[in-house]
């Protein structure tokens, strides 16, 4: 079935609905390139979510599980902040996190001598970035009325941000804006509808649960994601994916089901890769999941790309 739709912007939305859930459709759209929720979430709805109950309600253990496995955490930072120093062209260290949570990822690249800033609207998340970690980090939300108050950058963070916001379009083409030239982007999001998870619903009678329309809008394949950052001027020059959990699934590992179990596939993950790391095999680890993430596999995709400077 097609269906069209129109937002406040005046922005037609239209394509084939994937599936419908909590009143709300999934569509393949093709005025946006990637499959988002309609109707949109309303903005000030949305807003007080992020910034008042998304770290006390839905994310309330959130810190406190990342302090519990922060030699893990580590690996993951580091590696980002190697391949940042790899890819920028010119000397420079100035890095943007959008939706910087409590803010270990800037930390971990002040300890390693990086100029950090943070944007974080969750009231919870930006005090402990502030009163712990002593970060810079704005409380307020990356949007049209405040992305140009923070100057420019060579690099631009967002973890798992995409999913969540109304228009992934204008948030790439506003951090492209305060990049320097040949600065690089950053993106990670879920792998969502990947052919794992559509064999968990098809065999095993799951209800796709990774579509939760109240939060995550939008849904990217490491396709769609590219074809974003390339309409929106940016050069992909790095792709990968994680370790694909999904396969615990098919293994009668039911996480889903089962928050206990979950938190012990996640345990099996870290050991896996902290054991790559001591053996100085972290390259093999990245090549592994770059290969996983070619065929559509992997739990989260990231991409880094780069500003190019302007002829």
């Amino acid at each position: 079935m097609q269906i069209k739709w129109t937002d406040n912007l005046q922005i037609t939305h239209h394509g084939e609905i994937i599936l419908s859930k909590d009143g709300f459709d999934v569509i393949e759209c093709s005025s946006c390139g990637f499959k988002h929720i309609v109707p949109f979430a309303d903005e000030t709805t949305t807003e007080e979510f992020y910034s008042d109950k998304f770290y006390n309600e839905e994310k309330d253990n959130y810190i406190s599980n990342h302090q519990k496995d922060m030699d893990w955490w580590l690996i993951e930072h580091n590696e980002k902040y190697d391949l940042f120093e790899e890819y920028l062209k010119e000397p420079g260290r100035r890095i943007l996190d959008i939706g910087s949570g409590p803010g270990f990822f800037l930390k971990a690249g002040s300890d390693r001598g990086w100029d950090v800033t943070g944007v974080e609207p969750g009231k919870a998340a930006f005090k402990f970035s502030r009163q712990e970690l002593n970060l810079n980090v704005k409380n307020v939300f990356f949007c049209r009325e405040t992305f140009q108050d923070f100057g420019t950058f060579d690099v631009i963070h967002l973890n798992n941000v995409l999913e969540h916001v109304i228009s992934p379009i204008e948030m790439v083409a506003m951090a492209k804006s305060i990049l320097r030239p040949e600065g690089l982007l950053s993106i990670t999001t879920p792998n969502d509808f990947n052919p794992l998870q559509n064999i968990a619903v098809k065999y095993f009678g799951k209800k796709h649960w990774w579509v939760v329309p109240d939060h995550h809008l939008n849904y990217f394949t490491a396709h769609t994601l590219r074809k974003l950052l390339i309409a929106r001027g940016m050069t992909p020059i790095f792709d990968s994916s994680s370790f694909p959990l999904e396969l615990f699934l098919l293994m009668g590992e039911d996480y889903i089901e089962n928050k206990e179990i979950g938190r012990e596939i996640h345990k099996k993950r870290m050991t896996m890769e902290k054991n790559f790391h001591n053996a100085g095999m972290s390259k093999l680890r990245r090549e592994i999941y770059t290969k996983l993430g070619e065929i559509g596999l992997g739990r989260q995709i990231t991409i880094i790309s780069r500003k190019e400077k302007e002829s």
